[in-house]
This record gives structure tokens, sequence and C-alpha cells, in this order.
């Protein structure tokens, strides 16, 4: 293809072309991943189970939800559900749900002088203990540390 492209002879470009199309062929027939139907089907499946799951949980991240609850809005078994979401999802259920508790929690943090107390009522973690080891782990810091650092930084700004 280089050769044809710098000496240009008359009619390269059909040379070149047909060169890239030779390519493409081997690619193709060498290279290529058959994927079935039902394989993608399934696929598609799995995602809107969990597209349920997720926007299920986001919607109740602020109650407890069991595995057996979680485990009907997906209409699986509540043992396959854990597989299953562990999985697709890289964590666990409950993993999951303290991510997004986290999340709140934090956006709630730097943005209100609420006591903890309350932002942790009001996002569904009723384990102090745990929410301190989870918190630290996630964020290498406590709830006060990081509203000391972010004051710390607002007094910097002019």
């Amino acid at each position: 293809m280089q050769v044809a492209n710098d000496i240009r002879p008359e009619g390269y470009i059909l040379r070149f072309n047909s060169l890239l199309f030779e390519i493409l062929f081997q690619l193709c027939h060498n290279f290529s991943v058959k994927i079935f139907q039902a394989d993608l089907n399934h696929r598609t499946k799995d995602l809107n189970r969990l597209n349920l799951i997720l926007n299920y949980t986001n919607q109740n991240y602020d109650r407890a939800i069991s595995i057996d609850e979680i485990a009907r809005v997906a209409c699986l078994d509540a043992g396959y559900f854990c597989r299953f979401f562990k999985k697709h999802m890289g964590l666990t259920f409950l993993e999951y749900q303290n991510e997004v508790r986290l999340s709140h929690i934090y956006q709630d943090l730097i943005s209100t002088q609420d006591t903890l107390q309350h932002i942790l009522e009001r996002h569904g973690f009723t384990n102090y203990k745990l929410f301190r080891r989870v918190f630290s782990e996630h964020f290498h810091a406590t709830p006060s540390q990081i509203r000391r650092q972010l004051h710390a930084g607002s007094n910097d700004l002019p």
C-alpha cells in the first residue's frame, strides 16, 4: 500500500483499495469473534436487571434494603442474586449500598453544617461504628477532618 501510494502508477487507487480490502478480509476472516444472538440477549437481560437493581437502590438507599427484598426486585433467588451482583458489579450489594450512602453523606458534609448524627440518619446509616470504619477506609479521613480541610481551604480564597 505504501509503495503504491509513493510511486502512484496509473490506476494506483485501484491497487491501493484492493490491498486495503485484502487487509480487511484477512482481519475479518482470521480475527473476528462471532457473538451469538442468545448470548447477546442474555447480556441485555443482565443489563436490564442491573438497571432495575441500581435504580431501586438509588431511590431507597436511605433505608435498610434486605437481600430478599432486592432479590425480589431483580426476580432472582436471594442466593443467586448475591453471586449475580458480585459478578457484574465487582462488589457485594451491601458494599454498593454503603458506597451510595457515603456519596450522599460526603455531599452533605461539604455542603451543610448539619450535625453528623442528622446526616447519618438522613442517609440510612444506623451503625456509627460501621460508618466510621467504612468512611475512613474510603476517604482516608474522618468526617470532621473532611470538614476542617474544606473550611481551611475556603479561608485561602480571596
